[in-house]
């Protein structure tokens, strides 16, 4: 308990360096209000109530609350926005709580290396001010409120510039977390003394020429030790043994989306391939929990999720790798409250904006499957590559949280006794 204590003393005195100082508002509050960062003025500052909508005709109604390259689209009437009420979804009181109680003892190397992180999130409070602030919100956004387990169904496909489907398959995502998890939640003891962060597993339905095929790939804590994936192939009844190329397309090159940017986790990659730099808070419209268990598409070339948009605060930051890579250049736009991906803005070599990746998550009391885990849902994504005048979508179907999913269930005998 006094070691508790102390940890709270500690963490008061961090954030009260970089929070300015209010007589009203204490350390302590600043914290929680990092967990809760909207406010019922927040519609208001912005102009742009719920029930607005903003399309070509009055796009500059919200020239101040979207990136200039979302702005042009909205313009040129790729897609209207109807504005919904901001949805206040905090993180869950157990990852709030283990937040309050070991971010303290949490720090960064120069190699871009976490110390001492055991659950919650690392780096609460952000000095816009540090260097390391872009870094600290990439862990923040690795490290967010997860469930134990997801499942789901997930149909990806490919979309032309006339809104033709020319490729899709479907598969079945299956995904545990076994280390850091706090609450009444546990790690998995075995898992953890290995260092296994999180398994993954997908199996393909269709098409008829990838049908039966089985990956699980296992992600480890320590970054420095790369992804393995074991696959089956029903055509040659075996299983090889491999390490994961992030910067491969998936699908074997069917889908234009990097290895690392796979759904559900929408990046997967390693920190340390990247300069993360901090952009900053701001308020912006976002794709906003949609209060429906399913997503579709519309807009110019169906490439766009009809979902409404909300008014959110989102942290801002961008990605630049360390070496050769398909953008040179990224911004990610994640949700201060829960870190969860919105939007990403991707560049070409020369500066060019040439992709847009929208991100749909699903409000928990809307999606049956969640079994009362009030976490976002993933629900849905497109990746549009302006370049190539093609998108790639994804949808979820009946994702399932909490679900019993043994880790029998990630080792390779399922891959045998399935592929039989």
């Amino acid at each position: 308990m006094r070691s508790c204590r102390l940890h709270r003393l500690a963490l008061g005195v961090l954030l009260a360096a970089v929070v300015p100082a209010r007589a009203d508002v204490r350390p302590a509050d600043a914290l929680h209000a990092s967990f809760h960062p909207l406010g019922g003025s927040l519609h208001a500052a912005a102009d742009v109530p719920p029930g607005t909508s903003i399309d070509a005709h009055n796009y500059a109604r919200a020239a101040h609350l979207l990136p200039a390259e979302i702005l042009q689209l909205v313009q040129a009437g790729d897609f209207p926005l109807r504005v919904q009420e901001t949805t206040d979804l905090p993180p869950r009181a157990s990852y709030i709580a283990a937040t309050l109680e070991r971010s303290f003892q949490v720090s960064l190397d120069s190699g871009y290396t976490i110390h001492q992180y055991t659950g919650g999130r690392p780096f609460p409070v952000l000095d816009p001010g540090d260097p390391a602030a872009g870094e600290k919100a990439a862990w923040n956004f690795r490290y967010r409120d997860m469930p134990d387990t997801l499942e789901m169904r997930a149909t990806m496909d490919g979309v032309t510039n006339t809104g033709v489907v020319d490729r899709a398959s479907v598969g079945r995502i299956r995904v545990r977390n076994g280390m850091d998890r706090v609450g009444n939640e546990e790690n998995d003891r075995q898992w953890a003394s290995q260092g296994i962060r999180t398994k993954a597993s997908f199996e393909a339905l269709a098409p008829a020429d990838i049908e039966g095929m089985m990956r699980i790939t296992t992600y480890y804590d320590n970054q420095q030790h790369q992804t393995v994936d074991i696959v089956y192939t029903p055509q040659s009844r075996r299983t090889r043994k491999s390490y994961v190329n992030m910067l491969a397309r998936m699908g074997g090159g069917r889908f234009d989306i990097l290895q690392e940017e796979q759904p559900p986790f929408f990046f997967s990659g390693y920190l340390s391939d990247y300069h993360w730099i901090y952009k900053g808070e701001q308020t912006a419209l976002v794709p906003g929990f949609l209060r429906a268990a399913q997503v579709t598409f519309g807009g110019k070339n169906n490439w766009y999720p009809q979902v409404p948009w909300e008014v959110r605060r989102v942290v801002v930051i961008e990605a630049v790798p360390k070496r050769d890579h398909p953008y040179p250049r990224r911004l990610f736009y994640l949700d201060a409250q829960t870190y969860t991906p919105l939007y990403l803005l991707s560049y070409d070599a020369r500066g060019a904006f040439v992709r847009l990746s929208l991100i749909v998550h699903g409000h928990p009391d809307f999606v049956p499957g969640t079994n009362g885990i009030r976490l976002p849902v993933p629900l849905g994504a497109t990746w549009i590559n302006f370049a190539q005048q093609h998108a790639y979508r994804m949808i979820a179907d009946r994702p399932i949280f909490g679900g019993a999913l043994s880790p029998r269930r990630f080792e390779l005998m399922e891959l045998l006794r399935k592929g039989k």
